[in-house]
């Protein structure tokens, strides 16, 4: 179990001494959230680690919250309850579409850098039970013709390669209001919309449109473009013009490449692994920096919450202990207590030089994630420069690259 800026036995009080200061009425007192693992795919430290990442993700340093990782399913699961309102200026957390997917996306991306999986929407529609009985038993056609549409999507850069890998795995399409599939040798075709909404024709073309788009914005910013291995290109095999275009995209990329090292004073193949080592050690430092920079934050946000909510209940130091209610004193205490673990004389401290010393760190951090984005779009060029070189010279070779 974990908890910011509360303890576990009283987060119910301190949640609601909170709330006491909003302006917005309400009776909600928190908001509960469940994160959820594979079953067998994780321990539950790593877990447990996942959940306070997301919960400082998300909630940054604001919201008072207590987490707590279970195993007592076949699934590992994080519990948070945190507060209704944050302790700054007391406004709501706003809980709508837009949230829950900010907090989906930050969980599935802190999952995959954990090396777990995450949940793929299918949207499928329902399934007929002998269908759903087939599917649990591995055995269900359709399952597979979603899984080889899938992946054949995203292995595919236009409609009509998609059309192409598709039936070289062994699968037809024809095209009647709508597309619609089968296995070679099947008898009859499934509509594409019976299988649910990724795999309409609207669907499809527009997954193709979408990657063309970003292909366009890819090349008019500051990504420099890979070469394309074209023996891997089915339809560069069968077609000749179409081999021959990437054969000028990739005569372009290398274009590129070889001008950015220029303009960067690179000329040589060990320079510019010096170069990338160099840049890879300062995208490096600049991520523990600011992760120094977030946990001191976090624990400089849970110190003035807790100085601030023993200064508001003894701000009348000679009458407080004598009118303080009951939850109000256990909160009290609860403040000092924790304080003083963290080696704090509760009533030492300036609120105000603390508050800003908050904002210096905040400001700081602000400056080294600009410096972190840099660099990281520079680390991407270098890595993008040295595969294109690859492609073009056997690793045994150690050639010079001049302006010419």
């Amino acid at each position: 179990m974990t908890s910011f800026a509360c303890a576990p036995e009283t987060a119910d009080l301190e949640f609601s001494f909170t709330l006491s200061h909003c302006m917005q009425k309400g009776n909600n007192l928190a908001f509960h959230l469940i994160q959820s693992f594979k079953p067998d795919e994780t321990d539950p430290e790593t877990a447990h680690k996942i959940g306070v990442e997301l919960s400082n993700g998300f909630l940054k340093d604001q919201y008072e919250y207590v987490l707590s990782t279970h195993v007592d399913k076949d699934h590992i699961h994080n519990h948070l309850i945190f507060c209704a309102a944050n302790f700054l200026d007391h406004r709501k957390f706003v809980s709508n579409r837009r949230s829950y997917y900010q907090i989906r996306k930050l969980s599935d991306r802190l999952c995959q850098d954990f090396g777990l999986s995450v949940v793929v929407t299918s949207e499928e529609k329902g399934k007929a039970y002998k269908e759903y009985l087939a599917h649990q038993t591995g055995t269900s056609w359709k399952t597979d013709l979603r899984r080889a549409i899938s992946q054949t999507i995203k292995h595919s850069q236009s409609y009509e390669e998609f059309l192409l890998r598709l039936n070289v795995s062994g699968y037809e399409t024809k095209q009647n209001q709508g597309i619609l599939f089968r296995k070679i040798g099947q008898q009859r075709y499934v509509k594409g919309r019976t299988l649910g909404l990724p795999y309409t024709l609207e669907q499809i073309k527009k997954n193709f449109l979408q990657k063309q788009t970003h292909a366009n914005q890819s090349q008019t910013s500051d990504r420099l473009p890979s070469l394309i291995d074209i023996d891997a290109y089915l339809k560069a095999i069968k077609n000749k013009g179409y081999a021959r275009s990437l054969e000028i995209k990739n005569l372009k990329a290398i274009s590129k490449s070889l001008l950015f090292l220029e303009e960067q004073g690179i000329y040589t193949v060990g320079s510019l692994d010096n170069k990338l080592r160099e840049v890879k050690e300062e995208f490096e430092a600049t991520r523990v920096e600011i992760k120094k920079l977030e946990d001191k934050i976090s624990e400089l946000s849970e110190i003035a919450k807790h100085i601030r909510t023993i200064k508001e209940i003894t701000k009348n130091s000679e009458a407080y202990m004598v009118n303080l209610t009951q939850s109000k004193h256990i909160i009290l205490q609860s403040s000092i207590k924790v304080l003083k673990e963290k080696g704090i004389e509760p009533f030492s401290l300036d609120v105000h030089a603390l508050q800003k010393d908050l904002q210096d760190l905040i400001d700081k951090k602000r400056q080294l994630y600009i410096r972190y984005r840099e660099v990281k779009v520079f680390l991407r060029q270098i890595r993008t420069a040295r595969s294109n070189l690859n492609c073009l010279y056997s690793p045994s070779q150690n050639l010079e690259v001049d302006k010419q």
